[in-house]
């Protein structure tokens, strides 16, 4: 019979070099795990916000001679919150309050269907002396066809010729009003069309503020029973930012 041996009794089942590794390896799988965890977190955060941000940090852009001050919510693109000279700049605003982008706003903001709620304007260098406006009388009233049919709110319709490159398009002017009325272009979608998001925005209009800026913005059709106010708070909203 084989006596014990005494050496092998004594060896331990896991050794404490064993144990260190094993141990390492654990922590290591933890703080992957966690790393997965916590990027995976902010990567659905950025894809949730979609480019958006909440942060009211002011960036001063020049545009030509003329200096704006806004906040990065408003800026809509990521590469344009940068201070300093720009071609031009692209903002929206929730409406009515004309705010900017913010988690309580998320939902109006993040639509890919429609358009409710939000006004998109286009700030750069004019390329043109007059606004819609100013181009209504001698330049737009030509190519209308037709006459003008009564519109929501003081405005009146007219269809504007396809051949001049503005097809489906119909063109509202303040009525009564001779000197430079309030003039917008709005998509028409066909008939039994399904709409997209370019036409739930289909209503555009530019306005000369600043030296030499051209605000090009556009909104909902839905909305343009509400034209006075619009046009008011834009104005008050830009011309507010500008820096004398």
């Amino acid at each position: 019979m084989l006596e014990p041996t005494p050496a092998l009794d004594n060896v331990p089942l896991l050794s404490p070099r064993f144990v260190w590794k094993l141990t390492a390896v654990v922590a290591v799988m933890c703080l992957v795990t966690l790393a997965i965890a916590l990027t995976g977190r902010e990567i659905g955060k950025t894809i949730l916000q979609a480019g958006n941000t909440a942060e009211t940090t002011p960036y001063e852009i020049v545009i030509g001679n003329d200096v704006l001050s806004l906040p990065a919510n408003v800026i809509r693109f990521e590469s344009q919150r940068v201070s300093g000279v720009q071609n031009a700049v692209d903002t929206y605003f929730s409406w009515p309050g004309m705010n900017g982008y913010s988690e309580a706003a998320r939902e109006i903001f993040n639509q890919t269907r429609s358009a409710d709620g939000l006004i998109f304007a286009r700030i750069a260098q004019a390329t043109m002396s007059r606004d819609m406006s100013g181009r209504f009388t001698p330049i737009y009233k030509r190519l209308t066809d037709g006459v003008p049919v009564a519109g929501p709110s003081g405005l009146d319709s007219f269809r504007l010729k396809s051949g001049a490159g503005y097809a489906n398009e119909l063109m509202y002017v303040e009525r009564g009003a001779s000197h430079q009325p309030y003039a917008i272009r709005c998509l028409v979608e066909d008939a039994g069309s399904e709409p997209d998001f370019n036409t739930r925005t289909g209503c555009q209009r530019d306005i000369s503020i600043g030296k030499d800026l051209s605000v090009t913005y556009r909104f909902s059709i839905d909305l343009l029973p509400h034209w006075r106010e619009i046009e008011r708070d834009v104005r008050n909203r830009l011309e507010t930012a500008l820096i004398r």
